[in-house]
């Protein structure tokens, strides 16, 4: 019996070492459905425990998580000076969120913030995933993917949903997206990890099409094509409108140096890739970083750029003076002889008219007016402008230049009408849509959101020295005259919030809340006040300067809410035109505006960029013009006449 028990306790603890081990690997992971994905964020340190010591795999991920995630699975190294406000230093994730935001994958809302601790919707997270499969440069072409509730996802983020199930990146359930289901931390970690898969990262292990339970869908899982060899570039010859020859190199700079005449270009799997000049067309909704002005700009797609320069992997644009990179995977190159149509001005009956070509359909889209023709321009023909600005013939000979008055009038300008006149002309033009028989503006007269509007745009006009005629025109053109769902449903007049990165469904008390918002948290604070979050003009504008800048990704936002403005003094006898404000670009950077004409009055504020409008009130006298002060001012203000240009504005 001695001897059997010593025997039974040497298997005893013999069974304890063997066991021991396997305790001592187990944890809260263990046997988890996304368990790869975890431990790959984990060993990116990507992934980090709570204060209870838990990796919450089943909470639902954050933006700020996701950011960072991303950030550095990808191992991004690169930071601007790209800020969020409600990203202070200190945050936890502040680091992966900046670095997020300077490689193009993320952007932020209007008001300057990124919402880090917001829950990310499946949708949202498919965007971000997109731009981080552009950024790694895997293929992705083109996909025909959709769900069975692919009218549920925002129409802009379908592209992107699609690309990612093409790739197995993201998948459904039952043929189901479910766009608006937040994801949980778990869930993201298997996005993640089949990004990397096919990004080639060696710790992310090879593709498996069963490696996670995050809601298969019977779509399959298709690499893109990236177990391609090296890619192969051919220099071609444009003839009669059409691509010829096929000199084949391996490299892109072998193709680059073959490169003889202007008629040349080089393809990539039938993209041109480079070309000696042309158009550059946004695929989809882009984020273009300006090194002009050193700031992200939102672009839609279908947006006209001039074309630069390209290497191997992006493409050097202009928009609007703007000058930035973006990825061929973004754009479509097309040489001036292969182009089938483009955007042109066209002077119709005395007015600017401006005709949109869509490069998807080939077909000219729409067109609208906005002002009066400047004097220049002739009936008959066809004008080009890469801003609106400065307009060539077909040749590219320049014709002149011209800036529409309602489109670069300083928003401190205040309307000759009254509240009375504003809601006659509300009437008026509701009468007028609404005898379309568009259904949209059925009983517009009746149940727009804009009706009895005039007294509360003056109120913000005389109150806030923001123009009433200006704010009037941007809530038709963003409701769509009162009638739009969400000014209908959330009285939300001016799309605020709802962002082409994120659109959301705030709901406002009252068409007045929504007025004062705009006002009080929108234009007053960071879109016309000097050092501004958004402060690149006074002026709804365009791409160039102005409001436009930020606050639509739209690049022809500006004009079209300067033909609203135009209309409405056409209708109302021109009152605002005819004793019209002067209006002065500045020239220099880091221009002072003073409380009184010599420099030893104090600043009321700087100009840190140069080409910001003004509105000047009085003649120069000795040296100083009087002007309109852009941040909230009764005062006169004063800014040194040798810093201003006046220019002609066409009314």
């Amino acid at each position: 019996m001695k001897k059997l028990s010593i025997i039974a306790l040497l298997m005893t603890v013999i069974g304890m070492l063997l066991w021991q081990p396997q305790l001592a690997s187990a944890d809260e992971l263990t046997g988890h459905s996304h368990e790869q994905g975890l431990r790959y964020l984990i060993s990116k340190d990507a992934l980090i425990k709570d204060a209870k010591g838990s990796y919450r795999p089943n909470d639902n991920v954050t933006r700020g998580e996701f950011a960072s995630y991303l950030a550095k699975s990808m191992n991004l190294q690169t930071t601007s000076d790209m800020v969020f406000k409600d990203v202070p230093d200190t945050y936890v994730h502040a680091k992966g969120i900046k670095l997020a935001a300077s490689a193009g994958i993320i952007t932020g809302y209007g008001d300057g913030s990124f919402k880090p601790n917001a829950v990310i919707s499946r949708q949202h997270m498919a965007v971000m995933l997109e731009r981080a499969i552009d950024y790694l440069k895997i293929p992705k072409g083109t996909s025909s993917i959709t769900f069975k509730d692919n009218a549920a996802i925002y129409k802009d983020y379908r592209q992107a949903v699609a690309i990612g199930a093409q790739l197995g990146i993201i998948q459904g359930s039952n043929g189901n997206f479910m766009p608006e289901k937040n994801a949980t931390i778990g869930q993201s970690s298997s996005f993640i990890l089949r990004l990397m898969q096919l990004a080639g990262d060696p710790d992310a292990g090879e593709p498996n099409d069963g490696n996670s339970n995050s809601g298969g869908s019977n779509d399959g899982n298709t690499s893109g094509g990236n177990t391609t060899g090296p890619s192969k570039y051919a220099v071609k010859e444009i003839s009669n409108g059409a691509l010829v020859g096929n000199q084949g190199f391996s490299t892109f700079e072998a193709a680059e140096k073959a490169m003889t005449k202007n008629t040349q270009v080089i393809v990539q799997s039938d993209k041109i890739v480079k070309m000696s000049s042309g158009i550059v067309v946004t695929n989809n909704y882009v984020a273009l970083k300006s090194e002009t002005i050193n700031d992200a700009l939102s672009v839609a797609a279908n947006t006209e750029m001039e074309y630069l320069s390209s290497d191997a992997t992006q493409v050097k644009v202009r928009l609007a003076g703007q000058v930035g990179y973006l990825k061929h995977a973004d754009v479509t190159l097309i040489p001036f002889s292969m182009s089938k149509g483009r955007s042109y001005y066209s002077n119709e009956n005395g007015e600017i008219k401006h005709t949109l070509y869509d490069y998807k359909t080939n077909k000219y889209s729409s067109s609208y007016v906005f002002g009066k023709a400047p004097a220049f321009m002739k009936q008959g023909e066809r004008y080009y402008s890469w801003d609106g600005i400065y307009f060539t013939n077909s040749s590219g000979s320049s014709k002149g230049d011209a800036y529409n008055y309602y489109q670069f009038l300083p928003a401190r300008a205040q309307t000759k009408y009254t509240a009375q006149e504003i809601d006659a002309y509300i009437m008026k033009k509701l009468a007028e849509v609404e005898s379309t028989g568009v259904s949209r503006y059925k009983d517009a007269t009746k149940k727009s959101k804009l009706i009895g509007l005039g007294k509360t745009l003056k109120n913000v006009e005389a109150k806030s020295q923001i123009n009433a005629m200006l704010v009037l025109s941007l809530a038709q053109h963003e409701s769509a005259y009162g009638m739009s769902d969400h000014a209908q449903d959330l009285n939300n007049l001016f799309g605020l919030y709802v962002y082409d990165t994120n659109p959301a469904n705030k709901k406002f008390d009252s068409v007045i809340d929504n007025v004062n918002e705009l006002v009080d948290k929108f234009l007053q604070p960071n879109y016309i006040t000097p050092g501004g979050y958004f402060a690149n003009g006074a002026t709804i504008g365009s791409k160039a300067l102005g409001f436009n800048i930020k606050y639509a990704s739209d690049p022809f936002w500006g004009s079209k809410i300067a033909g609203h403005y135009y209309r409405a003094e056409k209708a109302l006898g021109f009152k605002d035109a005819r004793n019209p404000y002067t209006v002065g670009l500045t020239t220099t950077s880091g221009l002072n505006v003073r409380t009184g004409a010599a420099t030893s009055f104090s600043p009321l504020f700087t100009y840190a960029r140069s080409g910001m409008p003004v509105i000047i009130t009085s003649s120069a006298t000795n040296g100083w013009y009087e002007v309109l002060s852009d941040k909230l001012h009764t005062s006169t203000a004063f800014v040194s006449k040798d810093y201003v240009k006046v220019i002609n504005t066409v009314k």
